[in-house]
């Protein structure tokens, strides 16, 4: 018997070679070559598709809220499973579900968190501190308004809120 993931796993393949297939289809009915730009899916429908190499099992450090430099100090991180982000806000450990809409398209369907006290971090001596649970909150708000994302060819994937404003930038690790 196969698990609920195995089904998932299996329905991305079927829709992915699916599509595919028709763009295959399509070439060969206007007698064309498979027209550039367009990239077989089969290999990167799912789960969170940025319009590149598939997200699954990557991890990303946020590196920028809205244009604003997370600190050097503070590691938010995210890692992408078939229908989660998951990962660390710096105190606490989070768990967005998602669904996907369209090809770069999502929506956070549920998210959670666990709830413990949050400090203050100085990552220099003498320098500003910084409170970790500001950041934790604004990170999430942010998180919850995003609804398409783009992997870039430098290592850094950006989120846009859904009136296309960029509102999360990421690096891998």
């Amino acid at each position: 018997m196969r698990t609920k993931d195995e089904n998932r796993k299996s329905s991305c393949l079927v829709t992915g070679a699916i599509s595919a297939l028709f763009l295959s289809s399509l070439a060969v009915a206007a007698d064309l070559d498979e027209p550039e730009g367009i990239t077989d899916r089969a290999a990167q429908s799912c789960p969170l598709n940025s319009g590149g190499p598939s997200l699954l099992g990557t991890k990303w450090r946020v590196s920028k809220t809205y244009q604003n430099v997370v600190p050097e100090g503070l590691d938010m991180t995210m890692n992408v499973s078939l229908d989660t982000m998951a990962g660390d806000t710096g105190c606490n450990k989070y768990a967005a579900k998602f669904k996907q809409v369209g090809y770069t398209g999502f929506t956070i369907t549920h998210m959670s968190r666990t709830r413990h006290p949050c400090k203050l971090l100085r990552p220099e001596v003498g320098g500003k501190t910084i409170h970790v649970g500001n950041q934790e909150g604004a990170y999430l708000r942010i998180m919850r308004r995003m609804g398409s994302v783009q992997q870039l060819d430098n290592g850094v994937l950006v989120f846009y809120d859904r009136n296309g404003k960029k509102g999360l930038e990421m690096t891998k690790l």
